[in-house]
């Protein structure tokens, strides 16, 4: 009797959970088709169709974000393969430097970077977004655990076979890597999807913030038109998540492995 008691509790507390993080996001899903006069769907219409200024916001968001995370990609996969398969000079003490860089608090490196984009005249254009994000360091790990991962036996019988290093790379080392590959993508396109902090500090005028903060130049009276771009910027997060969950969990995995 004790055992089914205990077993049914371990059931119940997962639910609770669950309903508990699903709370907001059927609050915000229900109350953009709720309105006094009861359902509707002019908001919907309003931002999807009649107001050209919100999706216009939308892509340009999106179009920033993928360019963020293809850089990001480009550069962590080159670092990540170099510090996975490659011996060199001072090799132990960058990738310890790396991992500071990891832990360092984004507003710790605001002042910095505003200072270098200030002297490069980079201030207030879309380059003082894109140029940090795609060196942060997250994806460099990521995917160095996941090279880690591939025996070398494989990538020496490839050498043997007269196998250049980009072809190495391209055809063996990254399909064999591709959760890896896939988690940093997502996880830097999430990053840039969200960032609130980088805007606000590098550009000056609200007409070129992303949707991310231009959330709040949506009028304060209409909250249903606010929930609707909520529901707007909470699609591509959610698309992505569904397509690639798998992938995205056993990136994780593998970034939880020891740098050897």
């Amino acid at each position: 009797m004790k055992k089914r008691l205990w077993s049914g509790l371990r059931g119940v507390f997962p639910l609770l959970l669950v309903l508990l993080c699903a709370a907001p996001y059927c609050y915000v899903l229900l109350r953009s088709f709720w309105t006094a006069e009861g359902v509707t769907f002019q908001y919907y219409y309003d931002v999807f169709l009649s107001s050209p200024q919100y999706l216009f916001r939308f892509w340009k968001s999106l179009l920033l974000s993928c360019c963020i995370a293809l850089g990001q990609v480009l550069v962590s996969v080159l670092a990540g393969y170099g510090f996975a398969k490659h011996r060199f000079p001072g090799r132990r003490v960058l990738q310890f430097f790396l991992l500071v860089m990891m832990i360092l608090p984004l507003q710790v490196t605001l002042v910095p970077n505003y200072i270098v984009l200030e002297r490069l005249n980079l201030l207030n254009t879309y380059y003082a977004l894109l140029l940090p994000a795609i060196f942060l360091p997250l994806g460099a790990f990521i995917m160095t655990q996941g090279f880690l991962a591939i025996p070398k036996e494989i990538l020496e019988a490839a050498e043997l076979d007269g196998c250049g290093l980009f072809t190495i790379l391209l055809r063996i080392a990254l399909p064999m890597n591709k959760s890896g590959l896939v988690c940093t993508m997502l996880l830097s396109f999430l990053d840039s999807w969200n960032m609130v902090e980088q805007p606000m500090t590098y550009l000056k005028g609200i007409e070129q913030y992303p949707i991310s903060v231009a959330l709040v130049s949506v009028p304060p009276g209409d909250a249903a038109m606010q929930l609707v771009c909520c529901v707007l910027v909470a699609l591509p997060p959610l698309l992505l998540f569904a397509c690639f969950s798998g992938d995205l969990v056993e990136g994780v995995a593998l970034a939880k492995g020891e740098i050897k």
